[in-house]
């Protein structure tokens, strides 16, 4: 099972912290691009990473050091409220991990929020 999702993309959600954390191997399953943009469908409760380039003012910038050996951190307390309130049975404190598909044709990664698991179980 272990090495099943190793070789799945995968993302993390940290409701304490306020931290989404896009794992190396996604990055490389999308090959290894220089910005992303995350997007997020509320009716289908998904949320997608596009790859993206410097001419996107919502892209984010992945440095090629920080892929190499670390995931991909970003802070942004209004965007993981807005994913909570999204998934409604997420809990406040807690953090998720999302395993999702690649669509390579479109270079998008994309997960389902509903699907997601539970990774640790934080001190209030």
């Amino acid at each position: 099972m272990i090495e099943n999702n190793l070789a799945r993309p995968a993302i993390s959600v940290d409701l304490k912290k306020y931290r989404i954390r896009i794992h190396k191997n996604t990055l490389h399953f999308m090959g290894d691009p220089d910005y992303v943009l995350l997007l997020v469908n509320p009716e289908e409760r998904t949320l997608a990473i596009l790859q993206s380039n410097r001419s996107e003012p919502r892209a984010h910038h992945i440095k090629a050091a920080s892929i190499s050996n670390k995931p991909f951190e970003l802070y942004s307390r209004s965007l993981v409220k807005s994913l909570r309130d999204v998934c409604s049975t997420w809990q406040d404190n807690q953090s998720y991990r999302m395993y999702g598909e690649i669509i390579s044709n479109e270079g998008v990664a994309q997960f389902r929020m509903d699907e997601s698991v539970l990774v640790n179980w934080a001190k209030s």
